[in-house]
């Protein structure tokens, strides 16, 4: 079985490719734990409940036009609903390079953070809307 390395992840928000200014990404993938545990059985049990899907991505930050900051303080601050895709590798999307596509929304922001003479980067969350989160494989 193959091993995989994160190296070139391709990750897009609202139509723009920032994989040149991402240093990690993540794509988490949850849903509730609903108690059924009833008289019948002599231990607990659960089932599936809503989705709580999220992307989390360090950008590098920026603040030239068609950047980072240019993208996320729009979308921040007028409450837009956007998309992220995340891919594993740059190349096109395939059974081997799935692309992971979410409507989401930006509910916190820091645009500027760092130390003296530290590179300026900004961890975003974005909560995935209504259970969209998709795998695309073609």
């Amino acid at each position: 079985m193959a091993k995989f390395v994160i190296r070139n992840p391709r990750i897009e928000v609202s139509g723009i490719d920032f994989s040149d200014h991402v240093s990690s990404v993540e794509v988490n993938l949850s849903k509730d734990s609903v108690d059924t545990t009833n008289f019948s059985g002599s231990g607990r049990e659960a089932t599936h409940g809503l989705k709580s899907e999220k992307i989390t991505v360090t950008f590098q930050q920026d603040f030239a036009a068609s950047s980072v900051d240019a993208t996320l303080w729009p979308l921040y601050n007028n409450e837009t609903e956007f998309t992220v895709k995340v891919r594993p590798t740059g190349s096109s999307i395939s059974a081997t390079n799935p692309e992971y596509v979410a409507s989401c929304i930006l509910l916190e922001y820091s645009p500027l953070s760092g130390k003296a003479g530290d590179l300026s980067d900004t961890s975003v969350t974005f909560p995935v809307q209504r259970g969209t989160l998709a795998r695309n494989t073609s």
